[in-house]
């Protein structure tokens, strides 16, 4: 899946536009087979042998802490890994509503394969190496999310259609209701021949594939924005709750409910600051 899997930085200009996208990223604001749920450990545990819920009778402890406490409006058992916009719409009207991002994020199906920058270069731009962009493959399909600050409340899709062309499309969060079809199209749209991801991604153009979608220009970050796995997975451990509860519930809906693994992006994909003035 890593080697497979493209993403995008919502259309990238000449070297002589970083600077202005920067300034822009701090003035605006916005099928898979069902994987089972997560094991919950049945009874209660105390330290001592778990009670089964049957009078007299115990099983041993795992030594496995419970499962964090689900982020959804109630318990649900649907898990999925969308592998086209489409998919992940249909998916994300099936969850229990009102639907936070977390709540979304924590029903993917596992293991997840995530990539990590700390590139500011975005609408979802990172709050340094600790609060990075991610990235989260699922065959053609690669979704970004926000750690923290700007776009924390946004999923981004680029759907691969060639090995340097996706189709774009964006959902803001929470959700009181289900969503037409076409939400993740309609909200980018820029109102002319085009969608506000045309500011990073070139050579927009209209595409069958969805009403009033766009294909553009995909792109990786650069080696040198790369946040190391084992570094995100560690922010993830240490995070405290109490002092950012907000934060610590994204890491958790990513890291809290089944495996995780790192992910790459094709080198063969062009980089922001590959393109000519």
């Amino acid at each position: 899946m890593a080697g497979r899997a493209v993403t995008w930085e919502r259309r990238a200009g000449p070297r002589a536009i970083v600077g202005g996208l920067l300034a822009l990223a701090a003035a605006c604001n916005g099928g898979a087979s069902p994987l089972e749920p997560g094991a919950t450990q049945p009874g209660t545990s105390t330290g001592d042998p778990t009670t089964t819920g049957t009078p007299g009778t115990t099983a041993p402890t795992t030594g496995e802490p419970p499962p964090p406490p689900t982020a959804c409006a109630e318990p649900t058992d649907l898990t999925a890994s969308p592998r086209t916009i489409g998919e992940a719409v249909a998916f994300i009207n099936g969850l229990p509503q009102p639907l936070t991002l977390d709540c979304f994020l924590e029903r993917l199906e596992r293991p997840l394969a995530i990539a990590a920058t700390k590139s500011v270069i975005s609408l979802q731009p990172a709050v340094g190496e600790a609060s990075p962009r991610l990235f989260l493959f699922a065959g053609e399909l690669v979704m970004s999310v926000a750690v923290d600050g700007h776009g924390f409340d946004l999923l981004e899709f680029g759907e691969l259609v060639a090995p340097t062309r996706s189709i774009k499309g964006e959902i803001g969060f929470p959700l009181a209701d289900p969503i037409a079809h076409d939400a993740p199209f309609t909200r980018i749209f820029d109102g002319e021949d085009g969608t506000g991801c045309g500011i990073c991604h070139g050579s927009e153009a209209p595409t069958p594939e969805y009403p009033q979608a766009f294909v553009s220009d995909a792109l990786r970050f650069p080696d040198f924005e790369t946040v190391a796995f084992a570094d995100l997975r560690r922010e993830y451990e240490r995070c405290d709750p109490a002092v950012q509860p907000e934060r610590c519930a994204r890491l958790t809906a990513l890291f809290g409910h089944g495996p995780v693994e790192p992910a790459a992006f094709p080198e063969s994909m062009p980089t922001i600051y590959d393109y000519e003035p």
